[in-house]
């Protein structure tokens, strides 16, 4: 007989439901990396992960809140590694590498800032969106001026804030804007993975920050 309060098809055994919501997560991020938000449905989900639908529901409300986990499992992976930045041998360089590492991997991630922000389409979820910017740029707006102006000669705050958005603006645009890169400029994927692209950069803007 099953348990009072059980939901069917709902596994009691807690590493089971840990597994489940792992698969749904991973799915969400692979599925991310091929289409836009708004194209992937529930039923995808499910067919790609092996799980229910109705799990999705249970576990996370909705897509909305299945892709929210998604946001705040990415976020606090990537803000940990940030976090040990400051103890390298060059934290700038260091926090380059970092970022166009977390791009290369993540293509769901620059699908996502392409796709539901930048253009100013949000898939009509103005909670999807706030949670974007609080996990991410929000995050970035406050450690990357700290960062500039603890390993630069720059101490100015408005003068490390605008020099911090050029930097992340100089690292995202070539994800965001895969195909003119790609048609217009010929930089592949595997350029933008070469240390060289990242050397490229960095010098880019120490010359800058130098200036």
């Amino acid at each position: 007989m099953e348990k009072s309060g059980a939901v069917k098809g709902r596994p009691v055994n807690p590493e089971k439901q840990a597994m489940q919501k792992a698969k749904l997560l991973a799915s969400a991020e692979q599925l991310l990396a091929e289409k836009p938000y708004a194209n992937i449905t529930i039923r995808e989900l499910a067919q790609h992960s092996g799980v229910n639908s109705a799990m999705v529901s249970y576990y996370f409300v909705n897509k909305e809140g299945l892709f929210v986990a998604l946001l705040d499992e990415m976020s606090t992976k990537h803000f940990t590694v940030m976090q040990d930045i400051s103890h390298s041998v060059d934290p700038i360089k260091a926090f380059i590498e970092t970022i166009l590492a977390m791009l290369n991997k993540n293509h769901g991630l620059a699908r996502l800032i392409h796709h539901e922000f930048s253009t100013g389409n949000s898939a009509g979820s103005s909670t999807l969106s706030d949670i974007f910017i609080d996990r991410f740029p929000r995050k970035m707006a406050d450690f990357i001026p700290k960062l500039i102006k603890k390993h630069t000669s720059i101490k100015d705050d408005r003068k490390a804030k605008y020099v911090a958005f050029s930097l992340v603006t100089m690292l995202i645009t070539p994800f965001i804007h895969k195909s003119i890169r790609q048609q217009a400029w010929q930089i592949s994927d595997e350029e933008l993975q070469s240390p060289l692209w990242a050397e490229h950069i960095h010098q880019q803007f120490m010359f800058g920050c130098n200036r």
